[in-house]
């Protein structure tokens, strides 16, 4: 009984070691920031090193919407593939085909293992002005944050930008919240099962075991959101959308000049038709002539025999 106490004395220190864990971090994190400051009234360039400091360690959540009016959206989708498989991404979803195109609400990620409670979701285009019928084309792709900016540069070439946005959440403290408890369930888990291996009674047991089971779900719980964390922000999530613009000229082949040569190989053509029927009628004819022929050769040597029986002068032996 002593040890199910113990337990759950456990869990309420490891749940109180987890906020303080969290306000720790947060403190720790301040304190860069406040010696950043000092260093700011001091020096200029103190005050710039700390600020990119922050910067290359803050985890940043950065999506990014595109929408361009191209003459052809599938071939320009293909490009924007293979640009942003070169920049080191992925393409994480796609829809082409005639008219409005949607995107799935939620996609996979790079791990393609994991559920999809670690997916991304598209940012919403707004409606083109696209010309009736007209292909359309939606790409999600996934690009490293240190390449968002060359490859968003590279399809923004590829046509007329109609609309453009970006965003940045900063999710630094979240991170390592849930680093933190992950840690303090991993350490609360640990001693449960040492416990276990010395419990002196069967209540102690079970009441232990039940307290074990109930962390190991948090620690799975808090170990899919560090996965979701770390994919969204080693990824940026970037929603492309290509329409053929209303409106666009259609260019029609110019017409062929009328003379000889020209006549010369209407004419020709003309004939090989006509030969061509010929022959395909005479193949089909050809079957039944042969029957026909085969049923009046009979018919016309009977009646040739009666007919020189017939003669004058011819005796019948």
């Amino acid at each position: 009984m002593a040890l199910g106490v113990a337990g759950t004395g456990i869990l309420a220190g490891c749940s109180r070691n987890s906020s303080s864990a969290g306000s720790s971090t947060s403190a720790g994190r301040q304190v860069p920031a406040a010696q950043g400051n000092a260093g700011a009234a001091q020096s200029g360039s103190t005050a710039a090193s700390s600020k990119t400091d922050v910067r290359n360690t803050a985890d940043l959540i950065v999506m990014a919407g595109l929408q361009l009016a191209v003459k052809d959206p599938e071939q320009a989708a293909g490009q924007a593939e293979q640009d942003v498989v070169a920049a080191g991404g992925y393409v994480a979803g796609e829809a082409e085909g005639v008219g409005t195109q949607v995107l799935p609400g939620t996609v996979t990620t790079a791990d393609s293992s994991e559920s999809t409670d670690t997916g991304v979701s598209p940012l919403s285009l707004p409606a083109p002005d696209a010309a009736a019928n007209s292909d359309e084309a939606l790409l999600l792709v996934r690009v490293p944050p240190a390449k968002l900016d060359a490859v968003l540069a590279e399809l923004a070439g590829s046509g007329d930008v109609a609309y453009r946005t970006r965003s940045a959440t900063d999710v630094t403290g979240q991170v390592a919240d849930v680093n933190s408890r992950i840690a303090s369930a991993q350490s609360s888990i640990a001693e449960l099962r040492g416990m276990i291996d010395k419990a002196a009674s069967m209540n102690d047991l079970i009441s232990l075991e039940q307290a074990l089971a109930t962390r190991e779900s948090d620690l799975e719980s808090l170990e899919a959101q560090q996965r979701a964390l770390a994919d969204q922000t080693a990824y940026a999530t970037v929603t492309i959308g290509y329409y053929e613009p209303a409106g666009a000229a259609t260019v029609e082949p110019a017409p062929r000049q009328a003379g000889f040569l020209s006549a010369l190989h209407a004419g020709w053509h003309a004939l090989l038709a006509v030969f061509r029927v010929i022959m395909i009628g005479a193949g089909w004819v050809t079957p039944f002539a042969v029957l026909v022929a085969l049923l009046w050769w009979p018919v016309r040597r009977a009646r040739r025999l009666t007919w020189w029986s017939r003669r004058p002068g011819h005796r019948t032996e």
